[in-house]
């Protein structure tokens, strides 16, 4: 088994992505692309088998929603990285590749919009490296520990996360700092009345 190519070349791939897998998918309106199909080749090409029925219902829609479509687009442009030369001739652990489509995408969709691959090289970034931790894959010339922390830099959940901690600790100092200031109140008001 070769090694693998470096990030960049996972970057470029990822930047030109086939209209196809950035297309809306088939089930919504205008929609083209149909998801099942595609991630039924992409089963069949790594594992010389399509995959079961229930798998194949994760992947048509559930509904018509923005956030149903972005998630379904996170798993085209995840089907199209995985259709990469490189990753094609490997041995994928299917259990993890079925978790990734199925449960980590749909995480990394409820943060952030699947377009923002066309744009932002963090997200095609994240995506690699999101696919490559699941999938037990590393890119050349890194460790386990130097992935880890690349992913949490570029980890678009972690980011959001960390950002709704921070405004529940705000928010709890905030009503802290109103309890204390009214307690004050109170007190400078019994102070007055007994005086």
């Amino acid at each position: 088994m070769t090694d693998l190519p470096p990030l960049a070349e996972f970057l470029r791939w990822l930047n030109e992505m086939p209209p196809a897998f950035r297309a809306t998918p088939a089930g919504f309106p205008g929609g083209v692309t149909p998801v099942h199909a595609v991630v039924a080749d992409l089963c069949d090409t790594l594992y010389g088998q399509p995959p079961d029925d229930d798998l194949l219902q994760a992947f048509r829609p559930g509904n018509t929603g923005k956030a149903e479509r972005n998630r379904l687009l996170w798993v085209l442009a995840a089907c199209h990285l995985l259709w990469h030369p490189a990753l094609r001739e490997r041995s994928l652990p299917a259990d993890d590749l079925r978790k990734l489509l199925v449960q980590d995408l749909a995480g990394l969709a409820a943060v952030t919009p699947a377009e923002r691959l066309l744009d932002e090289e963090e997200r095609r970034e994240e995506l690699i490296r999101r696919a490559f931790a699941a999938l037990g894959l590393r890119l050349p010339g890194e460790s386990a520990k130097e992935a880890e922390d690349r992913l949490a830099q570029v980890d678009s959940v972690e980011r959001q996360r960390l950002l709704r901690a921070a405004a529940e600790k705000e928010k709890r100092a905030r009503e802290v700092r109103e309890m204390m200031a009214r307690r004050a109140a109170e007190e400078a008001a019994a102070k007055v009345s007994r005086e």
